[in-house]
């Protein structure tokens, strides 16, 4: 019932006011709105949606930017405090390094390499100790601390930023390697594109679409054609345990590298 309230008392109250409600608050109204709202196939629809849905009640332009704002902050808090929850009581996701991301960089150069959604830091704490100059970035502020603790632990450093995708900047040609092992996100892999040095290495694993057909799953070929042009060193689906859950499920991989330039 509280909820109800909530999103009543959010359509009808005045742009004036919005700076007044709470971002759980914002962010409960749009739940609620979203649970009888038409499905969505994506965020980005539903919050294009809610944003006409937020012109309809009245809300000037800056109101509803400020309040999509808040909305996405607040969804990224909750994330962020759910998976420290997980973090902090351990996982059942493997402890070592991914497997595929071991493979890609087996004798090539250390460079600079970037982490998505690093958790723990296996990853990163792996590519520390081969010499790789390391940053990665996660949600969770006990994942990011048992990272460096693990970094400590193991006499090597790695830069840890608090912050999600969105916010973080990927830069323009910057590293020799990007690592998006299990994200639940596909912008990070269409950022890699760009945020990659040429000749430099994008390394994905994640659910396939046959998982369980959840938004940041990819179809049969979708990391071939978003990496169009680059080199394939490597692309597959298999069925079989990753690295989180306990259980075979339908996987893709796929390590490809950015063109190098020519003169």
């Amino acid at each position: 019932m509280r909820s109800l309230i909530t999103c009543i008392l959010f359509i009808f109250i005045p742009s004036s006011a919005i700076a007044q409600i709470t971002d759980a608050a914002i962010a409960e109204a749009f739940w609620e709105w979203e649970k009888s709202a038409p499905p969505s196939s994506s965020e980005a629809e539903a919050l294009s949606r809610y944003r006409l849905k937020l012109k309809k009640d009245g809300l000037t332009d800056a109101a509803i930017e400020d309040t999509l704002v808040r909305l996405k902050r607040e969804a990224l808090r909750q994330e962020g405090e759910f998976y420290d929850s997980i973090y902090a009581k351990g996982t059942k996701s493997a402890l070592g390094p991914n497997k595929l991301l071991v493979e890609a960089v087996r004798g090539r150069k250390p460079g600079s390499a970037l982490d998505v959604a690093m958790g723990q830091g296996r990853n990163s704490v792996y590519l520390a100790n081969l010499g790789w100059t390391v940053t990665g970035f996660d949600i969770s502020k006990v994942g990011l601390q048992q990272a460096n603790t693990k970094a400590k632990a193991e006499g090597v450093v790695i830069r840890t930023v608090l912050t999600g995708d969105e916010d973080f900047d990927f830069g323009y040609e910057k590293w020799d390697l990007i690592a998006i092992i299990y994200a639940l996100e596909k912008r990070s892999v269409r950022r890699a594109r760009q945020a990659l040095k040429p000749g430099g290495i994008v390394v994905v694993e994640s659910g396939h679409k046959d998982a369980s057909g959840a938004p940041f799953e990819y179809e049969t070929g979708e990391l071939q054609k978003i990496f169009e042009g680059f080199q394939i060193l490597r692309a597959e689906k298999i069925t079989e345990k990753g690295d989180w859950g306990e259980k075979p499920y339908p996987l893709v991989r796929i390590i490809a590298q950015k063109p190098s330039r020519t003169r």
